[in-house]
């Protein structure tokens, strides 16, 4: 092969060389605008919903615990009451028959 093919083909395959480089920085350009225009925007809003979202499950998690604690303060104070009731009137029995 002379120098002169040999030369050419070393240009030719720098120009390709050259080519490529160009492309693959022009879709690193791209992707980097598309990432920062698309996805991390997107991001940001699935973030600040999934904020939302758990402050809501604190929120609904404190207002059942709030309700279960209020209706079992209801039913002890419910038994409480016939309980003491029940007692009071075994002992009034008891005293009573006692006092014959």
């Amino acid at each position: 092969m002379s120098s002169d093919k040999i030369k050419d083909v070393k240009a030719a395959g720098e120009a390709v060389s050259e080519s490529a480089r160009e492309e693959i920085e022009a879709v690193k350009a791209h992707l980097e605008r598309l990432l920062s225009q698309h996805v991390v925007p997107a991001l940001g809003r699935a973030g600040d919903k999934a904020g939302v979202v758990a402050e809501q499950a604190v929120a609904n998690a404190k207002e059942l615990a709030d309700h279960t604690k209020h209706d079992l303060a209801k039913r002890a104070r419910g038994q409480t009451s016939w309980v003491s009731i029940a007692i009071s009137g075994v002992v009034g029995f008891i005293l009573g028959r006692l006092s014959r």
